[in-house]
């Protein structure tokens, strides 16, 4: 049940009602229920005592209460009446507790109630645990036992003597699984019973770090990472030694299978130093030799106490929606055809994946961008975006940059400066901390663009103007390459601010008929590779007013030129 911190002979708190997760209410003492001992063949009254008593000395005071006369003689069969004040009563802590959990005293008559970390159990109590759901319990002696998802379990003994140091802690598994890792007892003299039951077998420890599970066949599933631990089935003749390295299953009837070794530890290294997705977590394992499935779990904690995700399934690859940014700890295992998983791979991954990267805007992938005007240009960022850092390499794996921005404020780059071949770029999002501190967030993937060197520009003198039937008409001819194509602007003034555009696929270019005047022309060349040259600088030209003829013409020379009238 749910206990108080103040000392067991002070306060001992039970669950009362559903009013708020994790609500415990102090409970006197004589709520607990008194222990009935049936006397079995060999039983004396000084062992009973020790295997209940707080303090073993005070047998003559229960022989006492129970009218014994021998207490070398037990009648077979009798019952000792244990007083619940004399009883070696323990606690446990609820040291971890992911998603949501329950607990309920039923010797008490609680009701199932919500449950938090820095809780306490005691013997009696009940705990399950649902799916996608975790519980750590912490024991006095620095023992922790890990109840996974889908778990139903009873604190059926949690006990200690006060004279001898002697623990007694048996849990009753009835549904799921759980990994324990029981401290080992360090002292000859002292005394540490540790058991793990099932429906199936009953796996006793004194240190050691293994698990018991129960699984959708109905066996009783043991393997051991560290130490030895005793199986024993149903009946006593059933029984096997399982060292570490070692599993055993028992059949849903109790009959002990064969000690097995467990499948080798899958290798991990396929997963990258730093995961940098923002919309999932993939874990990658090697394949092992015999496996049927394969586990993870993946903690806050080296000792896996504080459980963040938990899976199985026959796939070595494990996608999981994105998680926070942090320090984690994995464990995966391979697990065999009777359910038992193999030797654990552990490993620290970190996860940066914010803030997210701002998404490529120009140019596309692969595209070729001109060395003199070449713009890599990408999104701008969302709230709390303090800027852009760019890097352009040879390589794809960056080794070498060729350029690194820094921090800035805009999201593009420039070309210049690069010469002409085949390039990658990335870029990260940099937000601004509450403290003040830059925190860079991961690099997208990298992108490949190509530079080339821009056609050249058309100088002014490359514009050959012709002479035309029709004086109120510019005419013009340049020298080009094959396939090149051209814009051409051409305005009333120099600053080109009322500019009218043509698109040209040969280097000609007539005007229609005009009024009197100067005019500027300008022309860009378009490469077929893609790549534009500037704008060549303005070249003027005249339009001069012509004398007509009474029929409408223009009054030509004798050498057929046009005249024009006179200024």
């Amino acid at each position: 049940m749910f206990r108080s911190r103040l000392p067991f002979t002070t306060a001992i708190v039970l669950a009362i009602g559903v009013a708020a997760p994790g609500l415990v209410l102090a409970a006197s003492a004589d709520q607990l229920p008194d222990i009935r001992h049936t006397v079995q063949s060999g039983d004396t009254l000084e062992a009973v005592a020790k295997r209940y008593l707080r303090d073993p000395q005070q047998w003559q005071a229960v022989g006492t209460l129970n009218g014994v006369k021998n207490p070398l003689r037990l009648p077979i069969g009798s019952v000792i009446v244990i007083p619940a004040h004399l009883v070696g009563y323990q606690e446990v802590t609820i040291s971890h507790v992911k998603g949501i959990a329950q607990a309920r005293s039923p010797l008490l008559g609680g009701d199932w109630q919500g449950v938090v970390s820095g809780a306490k159990l005691t013997e009696g109590d009940e705990l399950r645990v649902p799916a996608g759901s975790f519980v750590t319990l912490r024991f006095a002696d620095g023992s922790s036992v890990r109840i996974n998802e889908n778990s139903e379990l009873k604190l059926s003994e949690l006990r200690k003597s006060s004279r001898t140091d002697e623990q007694q802690s048996v849990l009753d598994l009835s549904r799921g699984g759980l990994e324990s890792h029981v401290a080992p007892v360090m002292e000859q003299r002292r005394k540490r019973k540790f058991e793990i039951k099932t429906p199936m077998a009953t796996t006793s420890v004194r240190g050691t770090v293994f698990s018991v599970s129960i699984s959708e066949s109905g066996k009783a599933i043991t393997a051991v990472d560290k130490g030895v631990v005793e199986v024993q089935g149903r009946q006593a003749t059933q029984q096997a030694r399982v060292k570490a390295g070692q599993g055993v299953a028992v059949a849903n009837s109790g009959q002990v299978g064969p000690t097995v070794a467990l499948l080798q530890a899958p290798s991990l290294q396929a997963n990258p130093p730093v995961f940098e997705d923002a919309n999932f977590l993939t874990l990658q394992l090697g394949e092992v030799p015999q496996a049927q499935k394969y586990g993870v779990v993946l903690a806050l904690d080296p000792e896996l106490a504080r459980v963040v995700l938990h899976e199985s399934h026959a796939s070595p690859t494990f996608k999981f929606e994105a998680i926070a940014d942090g320090t984690y700890y994995m464990s995966a295992r391979a697990i065999d055809a009777q359910d038992i998983p193999g030797m654990p791979a552990v490993q620290a991954i970190k996860v940066k994946a914010t803030p997210v990267p701002p998404l490529y805007a120009s140019p596309a992938p692969g595209g070729l961008i001109g060395l003199s005007d070449g713009e890599l240009l990408c999104t701008e960022g969302g709230t709390g975006i303090a800027g852009y850092r760019i890097q352009v390499a040879a390589s794809q794996d960056f080794a070498n940059p060729l350029q690194d921005s820094g921090v800035v404020d805009n999201c593009y780059a420039s070309a210049a400066g690069l010469g002409v071949g085949s390039y990658f770029w990335r870029v990260a999002s940099v937000r601004k901390l509450a403290d003040g501190r830059l925190d860079q967030g991961p690099f997208a993937q990298p992108q490949a663009f190509k530079t080339g060197s821009n056609p050249p520009t058309l100088g002014a003198d490359a514009l050959s103007p012709a002479e035309t039937n029709n004086p109120n008409q510019l005419q013009l001819s340049w020298q080009a390459e094959a396939g090149q194509r051209f814009n051409l602007q051409l305005a009333s003034d120099e600053a080109f601010s009322d500019a009218r555009s043509y698109a040209l696929d040969t280097p000609q270019w007539a005007s229609d008929s005009l009024p009197p005047g100067d005019y500027y022309v300008r022309i860009q060349v378009l490469d077929p590779s893609g790549l534009k040259s500037r704008y060549s600088a303005p070249r003027k030209l005249p339009v001069e007013p012509a004398i007509m003829t009474g029929a409408g013409g223009v009054l030509k020379s004798g050498d057929g030129k046009s005249v024009l009238s006179p200024k």
